[in-house]
């Protein structure tokens, strides 16, 4: 079991729905990371990810939402703020939001002792396999992002062999 996973929740056909995973694939490849940390495609969520969410000891998301901020705004923030936001201002873009799995998990004594979720507004959801040309914009930032998140998550584990940060 790894002692961090990243997981990456998306429908990349999708456009902007597609961030998280394309943001997983980013981090993933932008350096080279100790075997602790797993790196997982979530793909469009939903309740098939609760084997995936169960047996995670920490774990980073990286997903759209709808916020109602400009397009390629993020924020760092635990489940707990998703779920606490009012149902028509933090909007999943997946059947069963990923806080609704997490809250499963735990009814049955399950899941990761700490969640980190960096949340993306999306400028656009429609068929489509391109980011917007506002979230192409902000890629750079969101990658940069996500590799701090990850690093910082994976330091407070006390996991030993990272890469030195960017």
């Amino acid at each position: 079991m790894a002692e961090l996973t990243v997981l990456g929740i998306g429908n990349i056909l999708m456009s902007d729905e597609g961030v998280g995973v394309r943001l997983l694939e980013a981090v993933r490849d932008a350096r080279t990371w100790p075997p602790a940390i797993e790196f997982i495609d979530g793909g469009a969520g939903g309740l098939g990810l609760l084997n995936v969410i169960e047996d995670a000891r920490r774990l980073v998301v990286f997903d759209a939402a709808d916020m109602r901020l400009p397009a390629g705004r993020c924020r760092v923030i635990g489940p707990e703020q998703a779920a606490d936001e009012p149902a028509d201002h933090f909007v999943s873009m997946h059947d069963v939001p990923f806080t609704e799995t997490l809250k499963l998990c735990r009814q049955f004594g399950r899941g990761p002792e700490l969640v980190r979720m960096l949340v993306v507004q999306p400028k656009t959801v429609q068929f489509g396999r391109q980011l917007s040309p506002e979230l192409t914009e902000v890629f750079p930032r969101l990658l940069a992002l996500g590799v701090k998140l990850v690093l910082d998550t994976a330091g407070k584990a006390g996991l030993a062999g990272l890469p030195p940060a960017i």
